[in-house]
């Protein structure tokens, strides 16, 4: 009953990762099914995930991210993108997701909902705040799996976007650099639920 709760304890924001040890593929599938299972408005799902584990690949977003201590020692990335221009109401995206939201039931309701909320949004915003959701479940897990993180929102989006040949019409919205921590963890320092 306490497990979720001891993961959420356990986890912090690791600042040096210890260089040369790896994340294995099996810990990257885990998280990046952790993310994919995560809520989201709509059920819109408005995201998708870019692992980054090569030396190459990964001084490229370490530089991207400002070459700050978290993103330098880190031995994988997985980068959150916001899928801004799939969320038009009459994208095909769309109309899978919201037919799936709706689960056989009439669509009519789900899709209104949608399109009154599109009008009155910044979906662009909202897409990046959507992903944070999906960025709380990785982070979960692994904490949950003994592995650190660290979720990184400073970077240079242009530069971030070219390295990972992200199209138009999708921005990153979330870095979260992963590895095994070289530090213990800091004493926790949090106000009271109120």
């Amino acid at each position: 009953m306490t497990a979720l709760l001891d993961a959420i304890q356990q986890r912090y924001a690791c600042h040096q990762f210890v260089v040369g040890q790896a994340v294995s593929a099996n810990t990257l599938a885990l998280l990046l099914e952790a993310g994919r299972l995560a809520p989201s408005a709509f059920g819109l799902e408005p995201w998708r995930f870019i692992t980054v584990q090569d030396e190459a690949g990964r001084a490229a977003v370490a530089r991207a991210c400002y070459d700050q201590p978290t993103a330098a020692t880190a031995a994988a990335f997985i980068v959150i993108v916001a899928l801004v221009a799939a969320l038009d109401p009459d994208s095909d995206y769309v109309r899978a997701r919201l037919e799936a939201e709706a689960r056989g039931q009439d669509l009519a309701p789900i899709d209104e909902a949608y399109r009154a909320f599109y009008c009155a949004e910044s979906v662009g915003n909202w897409a990046q705040g959507q992903c944070n959701f999906a960025a709380a479940h990785m982070l979960l897990q692994a904490a949950h799996l003994g592995l650190g993180s660290c979720p990184i929102g400073g970077f240079d989006a242009e530069n971030l976007a070219s390295v990972l040949a992200v199209p138009p019409g999708e921005t990153p919205a979330l870095v979260i650099a992963l590895g095994h921590c070289a530090q213990g963890a800091p004493q926790r320092i949090r106000k009271p639920p109120v």
